[in-house]
């Protein structure tokens, strides 16, 4: 039996229907939507160029389905490799809660990586490789299993993830090391707002000892701008659940498309390097880099961190935090770290006199702290120190040259920091 024009149109489409949600996880910004629009509502309105129209249709529909099939086939054999970290790669959002990430449950990865600004620059000779060991617990944090009651738990974003550095040298696991305790890492890139969701929703289910500790960094190049929420109230957050829950589950497996990911390889190459990623020789002729917004944003004085409209929500997430934490009996205390800039400020604006030694971000957190008696305590000082003695020494640093994270002696220099925060002196 002969098929009419308009059964044909029914039929592409519904094939265009099924095929196109994953046809586009390879743009993000709705192209292949509107081009199906336009022959879609020539079919339907233009009799005479019905025939046209379908032909139209038919072409998107071949494009849709070719693009899923690719989608799928090489999602085993090249998923990974467009990735230049595990820990972008296994990102997810929380199902019930999409407004909180975790990582996928149960990762095992040994394997090279590099740099975020060096992704970013698209230029493969600014990349700094290195091995990186990353592991998940079944709740999608940075953990191996628990073996013993916590004696502390850390909080925080990619910088108290351990970003860039292989598992047992993030700065948790040296405190683990170093003060003979059982250390949970909570943290997962993203602001303090959903840091405070993190640890209200999880620290239930940790097994915690008596006078257990809460250790939660802030990041002086981000956190004021990670706008949050405004519901402290766990039970009056958005949840989902069933279908709407499943959604977020598909996002998830569409936003991960390799042929999204080799499409944003190709346009950022043709783009050239980003404006937003600073390049500066040291000494020896190698090259650093530095994330322009970031650093700007580290620049703000005190005055004007707290005419900011999020700094009235960030105090407050501080009260809520330190509120739950004392009916917990936990001891908590907060880390502010600077960029990269501020402590290499003599390479990033050599032309420039040094700043003070506190940022604007970090006295405004430090004077919230005191008017609710949290300890908050600023490591730019004693980071800064330790970068110009080790450069001195060896001309090494505390960051990646190719990254906005701590490297491996940056994560070592923090954890001392960290040790004498919440076991003795502060260094000065």
């Amino acid at each position: 039996m002969r098929l009419s024009v308009n059964s044909l149109g029914v039929i592409s489409l519904a094939i265009a229907a099924t095929t196109l949600p994953f046809a586009e996880g390879l743009l993000k910004n709705g192209l292949l939507e509107v081009l199906l629009l336009i022959p879609v509502a020539w079919l339907l309105i233009a009799s005479r160029t019905r025939e046209y129209a379908l032909r139209s249709v038919l072409v998107l529909v071949t494009l849709c389905v070719t693009v899923t099939f690719c989608d799928l086939l090489l999602r085993p054999f090249i998923g990974g490799r467009l990735h230049y970290s595990p820990m972008n790669l296994h990102q997810r959002r929380l199902p019930g809660l999409p407004m909180l990430g975790r990582w996928d449950a149960d990762v095992r990865f040994s394997g090279e990586t590099y740099g975020d600004l060096a992704a970013m620059a698209g230029i493969s000779t600014f990349r700094e490789p290195r091995h990186m060991e990353f592991r998940t617990d079944t709740k999608g944090f940075r953990n191996d299993p628990l073996q013993h009651p916590l004696n502390a738990i850390v909080l925080g974003d990619s910088f108290a993830a351990g970003v860039g550095v292989t598992q047992r040298k993030t700065w948790a696991s040296l405190l683990e090391q170093r003060l003979g305790w059982s250390v949970y890492n909570l943290s997962y890139p993203g602001g303090p707002y959903e840091q405070y969701l993190n640890f209200s929703i999880e620290t239930d289910d940790l097994p915690l000892t008596p006078g257990a500790h809460l250790i939660w960094t802030l990041y002086t190049g981000n956190d004021l701008d990670d706008t949050g929420g405004e519901t402290w109230d766990l039970d009056a957050l958005p949840w989902r659940n069933g279908l709407s829950a499943a959604l977020v589950n598909y996002r998830t497996f569409r936003d991960r498309s390799p042929l999204r990911q080799a499409w944003e390889s190709v346009r950022s190459r043709w783009n050239g390097i980003s404006e937003d990623v600073v390049v500066r020789p040291l000494p020896d002729g190698r090259s650093i880099l530095f994330y322009r917004p970031q650093e700007v944003w580290g620049t703000r004085g005190r005055a004007e961190v707290e005419r900011h409209p999020n700094f009235a929500k960030l105090r407050t997430t501080l009260r809520e935090m330190h509120t739950r934490a004392g009916r917990m009996g936990i001891h908590m205390t907060i880390i502010i770290l600077p960029t990269k800039g501020e402590v290499y400020h003599w390479l990033l604006n050599p032309d420039s006199t040094e700043k003070p030694q506190s940022s604007g971000f970090a006295q405004a957190v430090i004077a919230a702290c005191r008017q609710i008696s949290l300890t908050c305590l600023d490591s730019r000082a004693y980071l800064r120190s330790e970068a110009r003695q080790i450069f001195r020494r060896s001309s090494d640093l505390l960051w990646w040259r190719d990254d906005t994270h701590l490297n491996d002696l940056g994560h070592e220099a923090l954890a001392t920091f960290v040790v004498h925060a919440v076991a003795g002196p502060i260094p000065q």
